[in-house]
């Protein structure tokens, strides 16, 4: 091609354009900083939300059977139950447990020392590879760093705090929700044109009784895995002849399997590690029991149950608690079942109304 033939291209940008553009920029950058610094209150929010939801059921149940009928009165009587549940639940789980930590780092010195005095396998292992100068560091070590057992525990105090701050708050914004919530939902409600009134709220009732039974299912496989855990632990302790608090790290997995898919998992590390401070061949057994039991909850128990509750496949909610694992993790675990939930909902209400229009 000549150079008389050649065409030159020439670009404009309006100004207008170009300060639409910055503008766009900048407050994308400006929404991404806010959205991280309120992310922790969205999430004790979101969280509030489902415990209110889950919690509705008895509240209401309660106003109904009150002679004042007050929602605050039933919202209290509930908190209490709650808190009383959770207060003996923490009473019988913490002293034995901190009792046997602090024993554990306390005789680890003497433990070590009397490995060295045994003969074993084990033994004869470290000193054939020169592994006992090692050792011996790190018992001095370990004694000398831990012989003050409060001052990791004041290192933590700041932590404790900050999560019992955040409790409070969870427990607060759950209350007002309960509180409130017939209120919210009742002005809702009257702004909603009227020919899709109904039908909205044939909608969000449907939601409502995925995410209550959402709850209700967790709850029963929480409690299945808290029960089988307990059995486990008092045939396991007879086989090898132990004492083990049973109860205690039974509720620990009770509490922990309340978040699907992981929730076990986390339960599980902390039964096996309280067991090695009581016994190293019972912590091996706990933790084969547990990758055992894992499997088929995971598989078999948490997806049929959830599925029965939420009319999801069981394939379905193991997909969805998965995803929401890796996208955020133990909210995503939280979540992503009642979440697939109600869009499973939407998606069954939206094809019924196509299909009525295509009539």
């Amino acid at each position: 091609m000549s150079e008389n033939n050649k065409q030159v291209i020439t670009i404009s940008v309006k100004t207008r354009t170009l300060i639409k553009v910055v503008a766009v920029l900048i407050g994308t950058v400006f929404l991404i900083k806010m959205l991280g610094l309120i992310v922790k209150p969205l999430i004790l929010i979101s969280i509030s939300f489902f415990l209110a939801i889950g919690l509705n059921p008895a509240v209401s149940w309660i106003t109904k059977r009150l002679k004042s009928h007050s929602r605050i009165k039933a919202t209290a009587i509930t908190y209490v139950l709650v808190l009383a549940i959770l207060i003996g639940f923490f009473s019988l789980l913490i002293p034995p447990l901190v009792g046997q930590t602090v024993k554990f780092i306390q005789d680890v010195p003497q433990t070590i020392n009397n490995f060295k005095t045994q003969d074993s396998a084990a033994k004869n292992f470290v000193y054939h590879y020169k592994l006992d100068k090692a050792l011996d560091d790190f018992s001095y070590d370990f004694g000398d760093h831990y012989k003050d057992i409060s001052k990791p525990a004041l290192a933590t105090a700041t932590t404790i705090g900050s999560t019992i701050a955040n409790v409070i708050a969870l427990l607060i914004i759950t209350f007002m929700m309960l509180v409130e919530g017939p209120g919210w939902l009742s002005k809702f409600w009257k702004i909603q044109p009227p020919s899709k009134r109904q039908r909205r709220k044939e909608l969000a009732e449907k939601m409502y009784k995925v995410v209550t039974g959402y709850v209700n299912a967790q709850v029963i496989v929480a409690t299945i895995g808290g029960v089988f855990t307990f059995i486990a632990l008092i045939v396991l302790s007879q086989i090898f002849h132990v004492n083990v608090n049973a109860i205690a790290l039974a509720a620990i997995i009770t509490l922990f399997a309340l978040l699907p898919l992981i929730g076990t998992t986390i339960g599980a590390v902390l039964v096996v590690v309280a067991c090695i401070f009581i016994s190293a061949p019972l912590a091996i057994a706990m933790a084969i029991y547990f990758i055992l039991y894992q499997q088929i909850e995971n598989t078999t128990i948490q997806p049929y149950i959830q599925s029965r509750s939420n009319n999801l496949t069981p394939l379905l909610v193991f997909m969805g608690a998965m995803i929401g694992v890796a996208v955020a993790g133990i909210v995503g675990a939280l979540f992503a079942i009642p979440i697939a939930g109600c869009i499973g909902v939407l998606i069954e209400d939206h094809y019924h109304e196509r299909l009525k229009n295509s009539e």
